[in-house]
């Protein structure tokens, strides 16, 4: 089916063993997210209701998150009998008197094209190319090739220096490895083409950051010269690109000049450039969908929702109202900040210029709230444990589930602050 869909090599590797499970997207405790609470938020009792600002509506500067915590977990299916034959399955279940089920609308062929194919095999002679055995082959030589360029990435992931990854803004500064000296022929028994290797590093970065659950690597042709320009001047086809703002995957691609740069190495000018990696800048038109809907109940939490990609959220309320979280957006800046307590509005302003510089504080997540008369007012930037105490309103956020620990050491997302500094 996946040969006739003109899938290429990734689609041939055929089913896998450990995998997520499909479409379940934004499901909170399924999709990349744990459902068990490491320490489980109270719901709000009588005495518990009266006075807000008594309750931990907003955190004191002592308690000030340095970094989100990220989501782990997520349900796995593994699938233990994928190389055992059907034939060797049932034979065991007969052997050992074992009952077991199949789906009886599998023998109608016309039900669904899968059953179409499942028909052709069992009543027509394919063609040699097509038997199970070769295709059986041809998955594992790929699946084979899968894992040894695998184990190149890794290797290559590592060569990245990631200066600092903020959660609670959701930037990331790095400078990528250096594939001048990329050389295809340390990688027998199968050739890697360097070009991969460039955008699936790319494509690993960018899954920190973007908005989007799944990144093409066709999406990043052109993003991978102008981060990577080595690869440009061994290709004639290509120009060598200099390092200049682009936005590719829902994300915004920002050299960093040297004077702005973390790394203080005396061979900086020697090196590739470094990038700040951030949220793309929302477009106008694309802000009513960039909301999310949150129904409160009265003292008691609402459910975890994924919003843009990047945060899980959920609300407690004093009273059942209607929340929406969305963009931060300078209309409801001023009132917000005059709101604050002085020591709040202080350190907002502080967090803001150093960790979300420029348009990046206008893709933060803040929570508004809308009243039965229309008026929307913001309440709280929930990533950075700002908000307004007397709202009668508490939250909890995370950052999304973070993998590749080749490319992000303990030390990234503990250090927080303390970054900027390495």
């Amino acid at each position: 089916m996946r040969l006739a869909d003109g899938q290429g090599a990734n689609g041939l590797l055929g089913m896998q063993s450990p995998a997520g499970i499909p479409e379940c997207y934004g499901i909170h405790g399924v999709y990349e997210s744990s459902g068990d609470e490491s320490a489980p938020a109270r719901d709000l009792d009588q005495q518990e209701r009266s006075p807000p600002a008594a309750l931990g509506w907003y955190k004191p500067d002592s308690a000030v998150k340095i970094q989100l915590p990220s989501e782990t977990g997520g349900i796995q299916i593994y699938r233990p009998f994928l190389n055992f034959s059907k034939d060797r399955l049932i034979a065991t279940c007969v052997a050992e008197k074992m009952d077991w089920f199949e789906d009886p609308t599998n023998t109608m062929p016309t039900t669904t094209r899968r059953n179409a194919v499942r028909h052709m095999y069992s009543k027509y002679s394919m063609p040699a190319a097509l038997t199970k055995p070769a295709l059986l082959a041809l998955s594992t030589r790929l699946n084979e090739k899968e894992a040894h360029r695998s184990g190149i990435l890794k290797t290559w992931l590592a060569k990245c220096r990631v200066a600092q990854f903020e959660t609670r803004t959701g930037i990331i500064k790095l400078r990528f490895a250096d594939l001048t000296h990329f050389c295809n022929s340390e990688n027998m028994p199968f050739s890697v083409d360097a070009a991969w290797v460039a955008a699936e590093l790319l494509r690993q970065v960018i899954r920190l950051v973007t908005p989007l659950a799944q990144v093409s690597l066709r999406s990043l042709h052109n993003a991978v010269y102008h981060v990577f320009p080595e690869l440009g001047q061994q290709d004639k086809h290509k120009h060598n690109l200099e390092a200049t703002s682009f936005t590719t995957s829902g994300v915004h691609f920002q050299p960093v000049l040297p004077s702005q740069s973390t790394d203080i190495s005396s061979d900086v000018v020697n090196q590739k450039c470094e990038w700040m990696l951030s949220r793309q800048p929302y477009l106008s038109i694309s802000l009513p969908k960039s909301q999310l809907k949150i129904l409160s109940t009265a003292n008691h939490w609402s459910p975890w929702h994924l919003y843009d990609g990047r945060y899980w959220v959920r609300i407690q309320s004093l009273r059942t109202a209607q929340f929406f979280v969305q963009p931060f957006m300078k209309e409801h800046s001023a009132n917000f900040r005059a709101s604050l307590p002085r020591s709040d509005k202080v350190r907002l302003l502080g967090t803001l210029k150093s960790k979300a510089p420029g348009k990046i504080r206008w893709t933060l997540p803040a929570i508004v709230m809308k009243e039965e008369s229309g008026k929307v007012s913001l309440i709280a930037l929930p990533s950075l444990d700002t908000g307004l105490p007397e709202s009668g309103v508490r939250w909890e956020i995370r950052y999304k589930k973070i993998h590749h620990s080749d490319l992000l050491g303990p030390d990234i997302l503990s250090c927080g602050d303390n970054l900027d500094s390495r």
